[in-house]
């Protein structure tokens, strides 16, 4: 079921990094706060995330002689005030995931959110090592059970009720991880669950899988309901199953893509969006809440990502543009798992500068992500496949390890 699926981690970045645009952007933002989730039923607190409002340290400047996590060379780099390691990548079996297409009858449908467009203009943008990356996909040594323990209370008010454990070895074993390392804590409030997952996320669950009984003139589907509805949805959602704080702007955002048979498929998010450049974009990439249905149409659970929680600013990185990307696309030097070669210029449909966060990702930073019409892969019923096509946005200089000439993860 489609249902799966703030943080100081983020660190100082650089003013003289970011240069605006003549005209700035104006986030599509609903006047309201940023959701303070609480569960209705259990009367829970506040959600211990604030906002995802960023703290900011200064940034990391590395000696060469005793970086401790970052294996040589070194950049001796005076324009941007600090020596920035190299970037090792580490390819895992968990980005072996299937091929990455979104089907729509024209690209203007696969509108997602993300707050980034061509006019901004960044020279540099922060990088984050994903400390609990490993090659099974599993958030490992993730946030600790200490930290889980004091989320949970935050998110409860210390409330006293009665928790359940999971460890890796109740469910695989063989992994190199320890058969007692906790991958969740989860409290019962009766209709409803709050479990805190080793990679910081949080995952709020209805009855079970059974959900929460919207009102009848609530569309809340995968599939029936139209974009308008879908808004109201989220609305209702916030305002009824929310708390919210007196600082924020939250954005709702509802996409998705088409199915072989024609079929829109829905999905609905919550950020914060506060019209700043680079927090905007590192809460699209880290920081969201997702919603979920059940096939009925009731609020089956909520999610609230916090990715990096489990993440170390390694420094910010001077990036590539949009057209130098588009070149080095038009030569090859992408990564993908479209199981087929880039088709050419003109099939390019649309770019996103995006940051690659999965669990499989040693290193966090951003790309730029091609969609590209795959006219061999046209359906007959009109709709078009735009396979994904990623190049890496920091100056290659600065990588190693990235399979970037093979075309392909898998």
């Amino acid at each position: 079921m489609k249902a799966e699926d703030i943080s100081e981690a983020m660190n100082n970045i650089n003013e003289d990094f970011v240069v605006s645009a003549d005209e700035r952007r104006k986030p599509k933002v609903r006047k309201s706060a940023w959701v303070k989730w609480v569960s209705a039923a259990a009367a829970i607190a506040v959600i211990c995330f604030a906002g995802a409002k960023l703290f900011y340290n200064d940034p990391i400047v590395y000696a060469p002689e005793d970086d401790p996590i970052a294996p040589p060379p070194y950049e001796n780099e005076p324009e941007y005030g600090a020596y920035l390691p190299i970037l090792e990548y580490i390819e895992s079996d968990a980005n072996a995931y299937g091929f990455e297409g979104y089907m729509a009858y024209d690209i203007s449908e696969l509108e997602n959110g993300n707050p980034w467009n061509e006019k901004m203009v960044l020279k540099a943008l922060p990088v984050f090592r994903n400390n609990s990356f490993n090659e099974i996909g599993i958030a490992y040594p993730g946030i600790g059970e200490e930290a889980m323990l004091k989320k949970l209370g935050e998110l409860t008010g210390g409330a006293q009720n009665a928790t359940e454990y999971t460890y890796i070895g109740d469910y695989t074993s063989g992994t190199g991880i320890p058969d007692d390392f906790v991958t969740s804590i989860e409290a019962d409030f009766g209709n409803s669950t709050i479990e805190i997952q080793s990679n910081g996320g949080v995952v709020v669950k209805y009855n079970g899988f059974d959900g929460e009984e919207l009102p009848k003139d609530i569309s809340f589907t995968y599939t029936e309901t139209s974009e308008g509805d879908a808004y109201r949805a989220i609305s209702y959602i916030c305002q009824n199953y929310c708390d919210f704080l007196d600082k924020g702007n939250t954005t709702f955002v509802t996409s998705g893509d088409y199915t072989f048979d024609g079929e829109f498929s829905r999905n609905y998010r919550i950020y914060d969006f506060s019209g700043d450049e680079i927090s905007d974009m590192l809460n699209f990439a880290f920081n969201e809440v997702q919603l979920a249905p059940n096939d009925e149409g009731k609020l089956m659970l909520i999610r609230i990502n916090d990715k990096l929680s489990c993440a170390e600013k390694i420094g910010d990185y001077p990036i590539i543009s949009p057209d130098e990307a588009k070149d080095m696309l038009l030569e090859g030097g992408y990564i993908t798992t479209v199981p087929c070669e880039m088709p050419g210029k003109k099939y390019i449909a649309k770019t996103e500068l995006i940051y690659r966060s999965g669990i499989g990702e040693n290193i966090w930073m951003p790309y730029y992500r091609f969609l590209v019409e795959l006219p061999e892969m046209a359906q007959e019923n009109g709709l078009k496949n735009f396979g994904a096509y990623y190049v890496p946005a920091v100056e290659p200089e600065f990588i190693t390890g990235l399979p970037l000439w093979n075309g392909s993860f898998n």
